[in-house]
């Protein structure tokens, strides 16, 4: 079965390489290119895609507000930013704003092709120099498990502890028998009762209160 992936990059030789890697790594994919965001969101528009790997600086693009604006047309496609952008200062931002991913253009291919398989699945991906910033950042600032308990439904804490797993909202959603769009709520209403805004902190806030 084929994946059908679409790649929002205006530099050629960039483009190629990762190309290179994906037919390479995922010979059934089927590949469609854009060179600037407004002809991203019209291809977005128009088809749906199983993943998005996007450079932050593109060509009619304003870097993060990029991520509700793809969120607009495709709610659940995942998002794999890809960036010569200092990984340290914009992938946190980004998470945030709704990416599922964030790999360097200096990345080796090999952490390359994780950070696919990890979005592609349903988790979030960051260097793990990344990771260590953002434990580091929610260290201390959680609650007990009693008081997480009393934040949240039976029903969300179902779906929270299941994103915490890795497992997609299509996955969720066939083991309790939701819809992927029921999942979704779910899963913002999660992060606004708990003040979090992905499945890293998440994941973190759940080690916490172990």
């Amino acid at each position: 079965m084929s994946i059908q992936i679409i790649i929002a990059e205006d530099h050629p030789l960039i483009l190629a390489g990762i190309q290179f890697l994906l037919m390479k790594h995922k010979p059934e994919a089927v590949i469609t290119c854009t060179s600037d965001f407004d002809k991203t969101i019209a291809m977005l528009g128009r088809r749906q895609f199983e993943l998005l790997i996007m450079d932050i600086n593109l060509p009619g693009g304003d870097k993060v507000s990029m991520l509700h604006s793809v969120r607009l047309r495709q709610p659940d496609l995942p998002v794999l930013v890809c960036s010569s952008y200092d990984e340290q200062l914009y992938a946190v931002p980004f998470i945030k704003a709704g990416a599922n991913g964030y790999i360097s253009k200096t990345a080796i291919n090999d952490d390359f092709t994780k950070a696919v398989d990890q979005v592609l699945s349903g988790r979030t991906y960051a260097s793990p120099e990344v990771m260590q910033q953002v434990f580091a950042k929610l260290q201390g600032s959680r609650d007990t498990v009693e008081a997480l308990i009393d934040k949240l439904s039976e029903r969300e804490l179902d779906v929270a502890q299941m994103l915490v797993k890795g497992q997609s909202t299509k996955h969720i959603g066939e083991q309790l028998s939701l819809s992927s769009s029921s999942v979704s709520i779910y899963k913002s209403k999660i992060f606004d009762k708990l003040g979090i805004n992905n499945v890293i902190e998440l994941t973190k806030y759940f080690q916490v209160n172990e």
